[in-house]
């Protein structure tokens, strides 16, 4: 393993180790503050741990990622318990965030909304037509607003407090209106913490200032969303949770909290696993999966295989489905000739700029073609169809009407690629050789290239080799067999795996 990575673990587990004494309703609350938030990006920080001798100066060495996942395999299961068989009878909740990305009418279309209901972290959401009242201020008893029946033991009982919202018919929840006044608690822990920090006089990480500042504003949100968490699913009874990620604190403490009630969890896969830094720890009671290549990666890091389920994922659905958007429509609305071929090329803002030029000008030193550019996240034209007056803006279309309407996609190791091969397009891959790549996309044989040119090469020839076209549908298919195996609709695969969880 990379050096870098190895130190990374270490110091990750370190972390966990040196604050576990801080606790909250039973939790040890390093657990829960995402240390990768912090170091991930911190390039000061990050190029220390290329350094040989830095885990020499750590009690606890990883080795590897087995190692790590490890440690909190011991930690969840101190925390699971077994289905109360009241949990049976409680409502499928779907904790709502910006990584679940299920389709608009999903829940509505598979899911009974007498029994299914969405819970939001935050009081505030910003889709269009959503209206949700200011946040009540802060009182000493948790304020419960549903209108449901709880199973207390054997006794039921009704509580007559107002539902927050309904959207696409389904009832949503806010757990930020489950607050409780915790301020003493807090303190008390940001003390205990500033105690540990103090004992480690001269350590890498715990002397910046910017990290004591980071743990000590983590530890209060982390507290908060605990007792939230709690006092959610003390007034709402559940038979299943689902989260798009464990590792925003968030869902990771509403995953944590319901196995502490015997409440079982499914993770959505949220994005390809394209870097090992990303998907570990795994904590979920199920996480659902693209494909076996993720069963496979998650085996190798010490995952047990029976909490992996194959699902994929809601949103992919929609490649299936033909866009109501035709051609004609399309070419128009961007200005492209519609007498030449459609290539997009997926942009990650200003990353690799000179390599997508590269591309760019490669391809249309040889070939006539209508190239798009998809800047993401951003939805403003991406600065390279400025530079180059024949390349175009995907403008506000969504990915699966221009799936529909170009005749190849190039990404980098993105998610979109494998999203475009679901909509049975040739997918070219710009590989960034980025620490602790997965190699995700290798097995494209020569559709996979880290040279821009080269791949440039290889996409005009797609477009005038018949030889390289029939390879490029044959690399697909073994692909999609491997990755994306499962030909049932992803919902409907998850909606199974709830009923065999809760029934």
């Amino acid at each position: 393993m990379d050096i870098s990575l190895k130190n990374y673990w270490s110091l990750y587990a370190n972390f966990l180790n040196d604050f576990e004494r801080l606790k909250y309703r039973g939790f040890s609350l390093s657990y829960f503050c995402h240390l990768p938030s912090f170091v991930i990006g911190n390039e000061q920080i990050w190029n220390t741990l290329s350094d040989i001798h830095f885990a020499e100066k750590l009690q606890k060495k990883v080795h590897d990622q087995k190692d790590f996942q490890e440690v909190f395999n011991q930690f969840i299961q101190s925390h699971e318990r077994k289905a109360l068989a009241q949990n049976k009878y409680g409502k499928v909740v779907v904790h709502v965030d910006k990584l679940l990305r299920f389709p608009t009418n999903m829940l509505k279309d598979y899911f009974d909304p007498t029994n299914t209901i969405q819970v939001i972290s935050n009081g505030i959401d910003k889709r269009k037509g959503v209206n949700i009242p200011a946040q009540r201020k802060k009182t000493n008893k948790a304020i419960a607003l549903t209108n449901n029946i709880v199973i207390d033991g054997d006794n039921i009982k009704k509580k007559h407090t107002p539902l927050r919202s309904m959207i696409n018919d389904i009832p949503v929840y806010y757990l930020s209106n489950y607050k409780t006044d915790i301020e003493k608690a807090v303190i008390q822990i940001q003390n205990q913490a500033r105690v540990i920090i103090k004992s480690y006089k001269a350590h890498h990480l715990y002397t910046d200032v910017h990290f004591q500042t980071w743990l000590l504003n983590k530890l209060a949100a982390v507290v908060e969303q605990i007792e939230l968490s709690f006092q959610f699913l003390q007034d709402v009874p559940a038979s299943c949770i689902i989260v798009s990620t464990t590792h925003s604190y968030k869902s990771r403490i509403l995953a944590l909290v319901a196995m502490e009630k015997g409440i079982p969890t499914i993770c959505m896969q949220h994005g390809i696993i394209s870097s090992e830094l990303g998907y570990i720890p795994k904590i979920a009671t199920i996480d659902a999966v693209y494909g076996n290549f993720e069963v496979d990666w998650y085996k190798k890091v010490g995952v047990p295989a029976h909490s992996l389920e194959v699902v994929g994922h809601p949103r992919f659905d929609q490649a299936l489905t033909q866009s109501t958007i035709t051609r004609n429509t399309f070419n128009s609305t961007l200005g492209l000739d519609p007498k030449k071929k459609n290539v997009m090329i997926v942009v990650r803002e200003k990353h690799n700029m000179d390599k997508w030029r590269i591309v760019i000008e490669t391809i249309s030193k040889k070939l006539s073609l209508n190239i798009l550019i998809k800047n993401y996240p951003s939805k403003q034209p991406h600065p390279l169809t400025k530079e180059f007056t024949y390349v175009h803006s995907t403008q506000a279309y969504p990915i699966y009407d221009i799936f529909s309407n170009v005749d190849a996609v190039v990404a980098y190791s993105s998610t979109v690629g494998l999203e475009a091969m679901l909509a049975n397009k040739p997918v070219f891959i710009l590989e960034e050789g980025f620490v602790g790549y997965t190699e995700y996309f290798t097995m494209l044989g020569k559709l996979a290239q880290s040279d821009p040119q080269k791949l440039g090469e290889i996409i005009v020839s797609y477009f005038t080799n018949p030889q390289l076209k029939n390879y490029a549908v044959n690399k697909r298919n073994k692909f999609l067999q491997y990755m994306y195996p499962d030909s049932l609709k992803s919902a409907e695969r998850l909606v199974s795996l709830i009923h065999r969880l809760t029934r």
